[in-house]
């Protein structure tokens, strides 16, 4: 206890490490420039004549020339060069340096400068940061002894919902120590080469993490935690601020999307004999349509192109308007030919992303269904699977109603019932 005490008084006197590199700093850099003044004045000296008059005076001002043109330039270069190695910019007591750090600390400067500066502050030779994206996956980038880049984002390293559970309950920092009894948390720091993670959280919410190499001591994990709370900040802002260019971007477009999408779109479900038909909530990105088809029969398609933004309905109203007309010519008979048409209208709207579908037919008693895409599941009685992906499904519906599902959320709920005999 005493010990303690006596500690806590000697670092209230002493200079912090910050301030001693900083000292060691202007020092070496100020002892530097009065070396260089001092040599130029002796080399300068000795090429002037002595019988030459004024020679002290005339070496002394082209001394002093030398040292404002040249010499005072690459000084201060060497001194930037030497805050930027040893010490954090972010992190200086001086009150103007600090407002001039923080109107820099954007996006970029995270990236660039500030991350490198917590890897250092830590004492790590390797360091690697997520940062939360626009579209909620985290990007990573790794620091290397000096070396930096953004890993590629084919590198197989997810952030788990578990992982990031646990990242908000130590919100002040955990080390691999604290993982031992958790087998799959200390396999998430051995993913990451990490002995010390610290978590970006603001409002609760986690904006990514630094996992480090080294375990840092208590003045750096204060040091870490002050630009860590900055860190997520602008992580924040960064994100607001691109949704609020897409919705400005995106706003005509949207208001067109809903309008084209209700055109197109029939929203009505079919009275078919026997058929009881609910639909569920119903997003932008997830569009159905029903039709018949030359011989009479009732399919329905169920479209996901698995982007969230609201403009994404323009293109599937544009292709479920395509299907609805073929239709309504008689030109599609069967399943082949509404694949066929779905597939060829992405390709000429020259579609990269992935996309989803389930295909439809409505018998006396039965469905048949075609299932493309993984976030797609038909079920009954809550569990139980109907329906495998790329084959076509003969569904009974003697056993219950069926619902089909898109990552977790009903679309659609089947039942039938057998008509009485009057």
């Amino acid at each position: 206890m005493i010990s303690n005490k006596i500690k806590n008084t000697l670092k209230f006197f002493l200079p912090s490490s910050y301030q001693l590199k900083l000292s060691v700093t202007n020092l070496f850099t100020r002892t530097v420039f009065i070396l260089l003044v001092y040599v130029s004045y002796f080399i300068i000296l000795v090429q002037i004549p002595e019988s030459m008059s004024y020679r002290l005076e005339l070496a002394l001002l082209l001394t002093s020339a030398f040292a404002l043109i040249l010499y005072l330039p690459l000084i201060e270069r060497l001194a930037r060069y030497m805050r930027t190695k040893f010490l954090s910019e972010y992190l200086t007591e001086d009150a103007e340096s600090y407002r001039q750090a923080i109107k820099r600390f954007n996006f970029d400067a995270l990236i660039k400068n500030v991350f490198p500066d917590m890897v250092k502050i830590t004492g790590s030779q390797s360091g690697t940061m997520a940062v939360l994206t626009q579209n909620g996956t985290f990007a990573f980038h790794s620091y290397f002894r000096g070396r930096q880049k953004k890993l590629s984002p084919t590198k197989d390293i997810l952030v788990k919902a578990s992982f990031q559970s646990f990242l908000l309950a130590n919100r002040n920092g955990a080390s691999v120590a604290n993982t031992f009894s958790n087998e799959n948390i200390n396999n998430d720091f051995m993913e990451l080469h990490a002995n010390y993670i610290y978590p970006f959280i603001f409002r609760e919410k986690l904006f990514g993490f630094i996992a480090v190499s080294n375990i840092p001591n208590s003045e750096a994990s204060h040091s870490l935690s002050l630009l860590a709370g900055q860190s997520a900040l602008t992580i924040h802002n960064h994100i607001l601020s691109y949704h609020i260019s897409e919705n400005k971007k995106y706003q005509k477009e949207a208001e067109y999307a809903v309008r084209v999408q209700n055109l197109l779109e029939t929203g009505t479900i079919p009275n078919i004999l026997g058929w009881e038909i609910t639909p569920f909530k119903r997003t932008n990105r997830n569009l159905i349509e029903f039709f018949q088809v030359e011989d009479g029969s009732w399919f329905f398609v169920i479209l996901n192109a698995g982007k969230s933004y609201q403009h994404i309905g323009i293109i599937l109203s544009y292709i479920l308007g395509v299907v609805y007309s073929q239709s309504r010519l008689k030109l599609l008979k069967g399943f082949s030919d509404i694949k066929t048409l779905i597939q060829s209208t992405f390709q000429k709207l020259d579609w990269k992303e992935n996309y989803e579908m389930i295909i439809g037919k409505i018998g006396y008693s039965e469905l048949y269904i075609i299932q493309e895409g993984k976030q797609f599941k038909i079920i009954r009685n809550s569990e139980e699977v109907v329906a495998s992906m790329g084959w076509k499904n003969m569904i009974s519906m003697d056993k219950g109603p069926i619902i089909i599902q898109q990552r977790g959320e009903p679309v659609l709920k089947f039942n039938f019932k057998e008509l009485e005999v009057q």
